[in-house]
C-alpha cells in the first residue's frame, strides 16, 4: 500500500504543477498576448477534480478526514480502535455506493462532449468512481489491518 500511495501522491503533485504552469500560462496568455489556450480551464476543472478525489481517498485511508474526536477520546484505546474500525467500514461502504451510482449516472451522460475540448464528458466523471474506488480500497484494508487505525472516530 505505501508504494500505490506513494505513486498517487506522485500523480497529485503532477496534476497540481500543471494546475499551476496552465493558470500562470492563461493569466500570462490572456492579459499580455490577449489570446488564451482553447480549452485550458476545462483541463484545470479536470484536474482540479481528480486531484479532490484521489486526494480524499488518500486522506480517508489515513484517517486523516475530518472527525470529532472529542467524545471516542475519553474512552479505552481498545473501544477507540473498535470505532475506528467501524467508521472506515461506514467510510468504505459510502464510497462504494458512491462508485455504483456514479457508474450508472456515467453510463447515462459520458457519452455527451464538453463544449471547449470535445473531449466526452467520461474523461471527468470517470474520477467519482475513481476516487471513491480507493477511499474504499484504502478504507477496508485499514480496518481489516491489525495495526492501530488512526482518526479513531471519524
Amino acid at each position: 500500500m505505501k508504494t500505490a500511495e506513494k505513486v498517487l501522491e506522485g500523480l497529485l503533485a503532477c496534476c497540481f504543477l500543471t494546475i499551476f504552469v496552465l493558470v500562470v500560462l492563461q493569466v500570462f496568455l490572456r492579459y499580455v498576448l490577449n489570446t488564451s489556450i482553447t480549452g485550458a480551464n476545462e483541463i484545470i476543472v479536470i484536474l482540479f477534480v481528480y486531484t479532490t478525489a484521489i486526494g480524499g481517498a488518500l486522506a480517508a485511508g489515513r484517517g486523516e478526514h475530518i472527525a470529532l474526536t472529542f467524545a471516542t477520546e475519553a474512552l479505552p484505546k481498545k473501544i477507540q480502535q473498535t470505532l475506528a474500525r467501524i467508521c472506515l467500514l461506514l467510510v468504505a461502504s459510502i464510497n462504494g455506493v458512491m462508485v455504483w451510482y456514479s457508474l450508472h449516472w456515467i453510463g447515462v451522460t459520458g457519452g455527451y462532449l464538453m463544449p471547449s475540448t470535445g473531449l466526452p464528458r467520461i474523461v471527468a466523471q470517470i474520477s467519482i468512481p475513481i476516487g471513491c474506488g480507493l477511499a474504499t480500497l484504502y478504507c477496508v484494508v485499514k480496518a481489516l489491518s491489525p495495526s492501530e487505525t488512526k482518526g479513531s472516530s471519524s
